[in-house]
Parts: C-alpha cells; sequence; structure tokens
C-alpha cells in the first residue's frame, strides 16, 4: 500500500531581492531601467518555488526544475550572508549524491533543513528495512513446501518416473 504523497510549497521571502528592490526604486527616474530592474526580479522571485514532499525536494526556477529523492539527501547545511541574513533569511543548501541544490530566501532556514535531514534519515531506513524483508522472503510461495515433500517422497519411493518429478517441480518454481 502507497502512502498518500504529502507535498509542502515553499516560496523564498521578498526580502532576498531588497537590494535590487532598492536600485529600482532609485533608478525609476532614468528612462524606465529602475521600472525593469523591480519588473525583472519581481518575476524571478514569484517563478521560484520549493516543494518538499516524503518522496523528495523539488526546486523550480521559472521553466527548469530541479528534484532529488530524499534517500540521496546527505546534508543540508545552513547559510546566512549578505543583505538577506540581515532580516533573518538563510539559504539552505542540499548536499545530495549529485551534486547541490540551493533553496535561498527561507524565513526559519535551520528547522526545515533539520526536517528535511531527518525525512532523508527516516527514508534511507524505510529502504534498508524493505531491502531486508525481501532478502528473507523464502524462495518458495506459502503453501507449496508441503507438496513439494510430498512430490519429493513419491520419487524416492520410485512411485512416480523422473521426468514426472521435473515437470511436477516446475510448478513450484518461483516466477
Amino acid at each position: 500500500m502507497a502512502a498518500d504523497k504529502q507535498t509542502y510549497d515553499l516560496r523564498p521571502d521578498w526580502r532576498i531581492y531588497m537590494l535590487p528592490y532598492i536600485a529600482g526604486v532609485l533608478l525609476a527616474p532614468l528612462l524606465g531601467l529602475g521600472v525593469w530592474i523591480i519588473f525583472r526580479y519581481r518575476k524571478r522571485w514569484l517563478g521560484m518555488q520549493y516543494f518538499i514532499s516524503n518522496s523528495g525536494v523539488t526546486l523550480r526556477d521559472g521553466e527548469m526544475e530541479t528534484s532529488v529523492a530524499l534517500q540521496n539527501i546527505g546534508t543540508c547545511e545552513v547559510i546566512h550572508k549578505g543583505v538577506p541574513g540581515w532580516f533573518g533569511l538563510g539559504s539552505i543548501r542540499i548536499h545530495h549524491t549529485s551534486g547541490m541544490l540551493e533553496m535561498q530566501g527561507i524565513s526559519d532556514a535551520g528547522p526545515i533543513a533539520s526536517l528535511i535531514e531527518q525525512a532523508a534519515e527516516t527514508e534511507r531506513d524505510r529502504l534498508k528495512i524493505r531491502q531486508e524483508a525481501e532478502q528473507t522472503r523464502p524462495v518458495h510461495p506459502s503453501g507449496t513446501l508441503d507438496p513439494m515433500n510430498e512430490l519429493v517422497g513419491l520419487w524416492q519411493q520410485g512411485l512416480i518416473s523422473e521426468e514426472d518429478y521435473h515437470r511436477e517441480m516446475k510448478k513450484y518454481e518461483p516466477r
């Protein structure tokens, strides 16, 4: 039975683009350059979205989308730098098996990073338990050992031929 997929959507805080917004306001009287700057960074901000689910983390930046499965996540690093850091915003760097993914402009980045790491660890443990269970699965389906034992007994007593024995044993082989 598959678990229901839960997804949490995050969007970076608008204050990560504080400097471009200030520059846009100051440059607004210069032939629309300031308006263009504000429009450009607002569009960029609106295009950024982060999705955290019980299967992975996805970063959507405009048309580009990058996903990482939870079991592939190693560590999460929280960085507070520059102007966004002054406002308590941080970036979460997610280190995974094939590189790094960065979620910028996150308010309360520390607890979110911890939750992602815990979810990744839980997913790895769950997959490990599933693999161990599959390795300990019996070779023959349940309910087939008694008829197989009876068939072996008949063959050993010489009551059925070698050909009949092998033909009947094929019915009990795992598929």
